[in-house]
């Protein structure tokens, strides 16, 4: 008799226990641009699991209540959010992460630098390089703006012609990285005014091309571009 109540003991608190594990989900939001925040680290201090949140900033984990996550991104600050009461056990949870800004020249703009896009991009080629199985000698050093060069005129065999495709998507995420990085949605609020939805639709109406962003590198570029745009019905 006593066994069978330990037993029963032990299986009501495992089954406790497992039902206080569960996924929960997040969204990330940027505190100054109300738009969500996309490759953001979020790590579980308890478990140690990690997720990195998409395009719309969507993140998810599984863990228990209680746990403490924490948001790790290049410009923002590192901050901690424990799980806690129905809401986090039910809903979708919507987290406000502050970026560290700066002034220049009396416009705000993201505290993430040119020499942090640098490395962000020599760690992609490098990764890249690594899964495709590129030698470095397809990449090139660029002094005109963007984190790297491109050399497709050396892919002459059959097996570096299939992997041809395969770098020009690379290529294309490069620029659409450094176009992110240039015409960023924290230095246009401080140019617009705009959040939330309007910023997010400007950016999509109005986003100017890589080499357009590459003939003009400095920031009052942007700002004429950006009031010439407003102008306009």
């Amino acid at each position: 008799m006593r066994r069978a109540c330990i037993f029963i003991f032990l299986f009501f608190i495992s089954a406790v226990s497992f039902a206080q594990t569960k996924y929960f989900y997040g969204r990330l939001i940027d505190s100054i641009t109300l738009l969500p925040v996309q490759d953001v680290h979020v790590i579980d201090r308890n478990t140690r699991q990690g997720d990195v949140t998409n395009g719309r900033g969507l993140f998810v984990l599984e863990g228990n209540l209680g746990d403490t996550l924490s948001f790790i991104k290049v410009g923002y600050r590192q901050q901690n959010f424990v799980l806690k009461g129905n809401r986090a056990a039910m809903d979708t949870l919507s987290i406000t992460i502050f970026p560290e800004v700066h002034e220049l020249r009396a416009v705000t703009v993201s505290a993430y630098s040119y020499a942090d896009y640098r490395q962000d991009s020599t760690e992609r080629r490098k990764n890249f390089s690594e899964i495709v199985g590129y030698s470095h000698h397809y990449f090139e050093s660029s002094n005109s703006g963007a984190g790297i060069g491109f050399s497709l005129d050396r892919l002459f065999s059959r097996k570096e012609k299939r992997q041809k495709k395969a770098l020009r998507f690379f290529q294309e995420n490069e620029e659409q990285q450094y176009i992110n990085f240039r015409f960023n949605p924290i230095l246009l609020h401080s140019l617009t005014g705009l959040r939330g939805e309007p910023l997010r639709e400007f950016i999509a109406k109005y986003q100017p091309s890589y080499k357009w962003l590459r003939e003009h590198p400095a920031n009052e570029d942007i700002l004429y571009y950006v009031n010439d745009k407003l102008k306009r019905p």
